[in-house]
């Protein structure tokens, strides 16, 4: 679970290799119909283009960013109720914001801003990524006292954002039974798996990741794993095994509760016997 369909149009327009040629790459906004396609010099040269200063979960630090508002860039779209916005990334990290999340304005609540990397100006190395920086493109988040967003909403080196149908709709599979209480954990952890693991891992085939393994199929970690050392696997996964390519961070107290561990694993656990 790490940390990270829409029109065929927006086949990463930005999806050029990290730190070469970013001063050419494009981010693209659209719905079911229609898309915009802009260049970092468009966004920064916008009449609604700020400078925030932020405290920056990804670099670990305060940062500050020449920013336009998500629901600016989003204003003339088709968006329902209950539509998400599938930001995608360039390495094909792919994340769902609820729609309505995205595009609010209310300052109370958490609101979404592109962060535009300037060619003559370029931000630092991410700690994750030594040889590159979050940009040219970043999804980033103005906080109110007591807000907080799911950290995989964090969607650096954005190459789009599209909206589409809820993450339900799309897998039904994914779906917890109507046997199941509306405040039972295991809807808990459909939540949290929704919010921090689809990005990378799906389900039964289920979802876009690609960054990690089904973890539906063949088996579900449940059946395979001692449930103390899922739970450890989850908050620091170097802790229990390591792999070739390993790009799996660890969920700590900050990012994952431990009564959210448990309703995943209740989640993962209820999945198990059932197609």
């Amino acid at each position: 679970m790490i940390g990270r369909t829409a029109l065929a149009v927006l086949a990463f327009a930005c999806a050029l290799p990290f730190g070469a040629g970013a001063q050419t790459a494009r981010l693209t906004v659209g719905d079911r119909g229609t898309s915009t396609s802009y260049s970092q010099q468009e966004l920064l040269d916008r009449g609604d283009a700020r400078q925030i200063t932020l405290a920056d979960p990804v670099y670990g630090r305060t940062m500050s960013y020449h920013a336009v508002p998500v629901a600016n860039l989003m204003k003339n779209l088709k968006v329902a109720p209950d539509d998400y916005v599938q930001a995608r990334a360039t390495d094909d990290f792919s994340i769902g914001v609820p729609a309505r999340l995205a595009i609010n304005t209310n300052p109370a609540q958490p609101q979404a801003f592109i962060a535009i990397e300037a060619p003559a100006s370029p931000w630092p190395a991410l700690p994750s990524h030594p040889k590159d920086s979050a940009g040219p493109f970043y999804l980033i988040w103005q906080l109110g006292p007591g807000a907080r967003v799911p950290s995989e909403y964090w969607s650096y080196r954005l190459a789009a954002l599209t909206v589409t149908d809820s993450p339900l709709q799309r897998w039904p599979a994914l779906r917890v039974g109507p046997e199941v209480p509306a405040n039972d954990p295991i809807r808990v952890g459909l939540e949290r798996y929704l919010e921090l693991c689809i990005a990378c891992h799906r389900f039964r085939g289920a979802g876009e990741g690609e960054q990690g393994p089904d973890l539906g199929q063949p088996m579900n970690p449940v059946q395979y794993f001692q449930l103390p050392a899922l739970k450890k696997l989850i908050r620091d996964p170097t802790t229990v095994r390591r792999w070739p390519d390993m790009r799996m961070p660890g969920f700590d107290s900050s990012r994952l509760s431990d009564s959210d561990l448990d309703a995943i694993v209740a989640w993962l656990a209820y999945k198990a016997p059932r197609p």
